[in-house]
């Protein structure tokens, strides 16, 4: 009798064992979780371009949601159980507190969360759709000359809005996807206020290159030169270019076998004076910028106005019918719409 009581009491005293340690055990999860989410918003804010997680991070993260599962299975097993088989639970339950201690101990990456990623080549670029054959065949063109050896430097040319800018963020993000062609693909805009040395701290900025401050122009152009070197296969695109950039004051190396310069510029003598295979940007033809037009601004639309609606008309409002100014135009009419409706 007496043992029966002993053994009753040994029970009663593991139900309230287990009860106390696995309360024990979802605080420390609880806490363990609070950890995982600091951890998640520290690497967005670390996790920029040429940045990927580190490793350990990534298991860390894989172990903390292994061990939720494993909490919450054995917390069902518990709950399932009855009063006298419950305290067979103790033992997982103590083992599995040790790990989540474990984890939290490991979980602090007091030396950041990410590192350099071997594997980015470059930014990917928002894009538009292209409008016209004429766009699509100088994708096409544009295309061939990164592919051949031979070609070195590449003008794309054309006036202001054509389009040049919108075919070479697509070219860009299909150089991306091209992972073994290129070591990396450098977008940089110049602009027509752009100083050797604003250019220098922007192609820095993009290669990973940092300048004290007191550096000369020299000094900077050795920097980058030496770092762009040892980038055997490049891709270097200035948008924006209205006037011809001395390669050598920047430290941009000339392009040599596997290398690429590209430049986008409204002027054809840039692209002369650089050593370019120039490449023109042409406007849409007149059956292309009224298809573009009518999308734009809708069929519907151009009921209120009777002479849009005869195409002659409508390119006489567009006397260069690039996708750009077809575009504006279209929503200046909307805008005009709609301020109509609203005084009505």
């Amino acid at each position: 009798m007496e043992f029966a009581l002993n053994k009753i009491d040994k029970q009663w005293d593991n139900y309230r064992s287990v009860n106390q340690h696995m309360n024990n055990l979802k605080r420390k999860v609880m806490e363990l979780n609070g950890m995982k989410e600091d951890t998640y918003s520290r690497m967005s804010a670390e996790l920029l371009p040429r940045k990927k997680p580190k490793r350990d991070v990534q298991i860390w993260l894989e172990n903390v949601e292994r061990i939720n599962g494993e909490v919450q299975n054995l917390d069902g097993k518990i709950g399932e159980s009855s009063r006298f088989t419950r305290g067979s639970h103790a033992h997982n339950v103590l083992k599995t507190i040790r790990e989540v201690e474990e984890l939290t101990q490991q979980g602090k990456f007091e030396d950041g969360l990410v590192v350099d990623d071997p594997q980015w080549i470059g930014q990917v670029l928002s894009t538009t759709t292209l409008s016209g054959e004429g766009a699509k065949a100088c994708v096409e063109e544009i295309w061939q000359c990164l592919v051949d050896d031979e070609v070195g430097n590449i003008g794309v040319w054309g006036m202001g809005s054509v389009g040049k800018t919108s075919i070479m963020k697509l070219i860009n993000n299909l150089l991306l996807e091209e992972t073994g062609r290129f070591d990396i693909v450098i977008w940089t805009t110049v602009s027509k206020e752009m100083s050797i040395a604003k250019l220098q701290k922007v192609m820095a900025s993009k290669i990973g290159v940092s300048f004290c401050g007191d550096e000369d122009e020299i000094t900077r152009a050795g920097m980058l030169f030496e770092a762009l070197s040892r980038k055997r296969r490049s891709v270097i695109i200035l948008d924006d270019l209205w006037q011809e950039v001395p390669l050598d004051k920047v430290g941009i190396p000339e392009p040599s076998s596997g290398s690429k310069l590209v430049l986008m510029t409204r002027s054809f003598d840039v692209c002369r004076k650089m050593s370019c295979r120039a490449i023109k940007v042409k406007p849409l033809v007149e059956e292309e910028s009224w298809k573009l037009f009518s999308e734009k601004v809708g069929r519907g639309m151009l009921k209120p106005w009777p002479a849009l609606q005869q195409r002659t008309n409508s390119n006489k409002l567009v006397k260069r019918p690039t996708a750009a100014n077809c575009t504006i135009l279209a929503a200046i009419l909307f805008c005009s719409k709609e301020m109509e409706l609203v005084q009505l």
